[in-house]
């Protein structure tokens, strides 16, 4: 496999988790190392993006109901 299909591979699991961890689960299972080593690499790519997003939306949800507080 090459270096840009595993690039791209990332890049998908990044911005649509569902797919790198249905990819990853898929992967991890197969007998070939460097496919295992890929599908283990999308599933930590797709769980790290997952929670990214979720601390993302928290602050931002902070950030919203501030200006609540401050008085003005």
């Amino acid at each position: 496999m090459s270096g840009g299909i595993k690039f791209l591979l990332y890049l998908v699991s990044f911005f649509i988790p569902i797919v790198g961890i249905i990819l990853g689960i898929i992967w991890m299972n197969d007998q070939e190392i460097e496919k295992k080593a890929v599908g283990k690499n999308c599933l930590i790519v797709s769980i790290v993006s997952i929670v990214l997003s979720c601390i993302c939306w928290f602050a931002l949800s902070a950030l919203s109901i501030a200006p609540a507080f401050s008085g003005y």
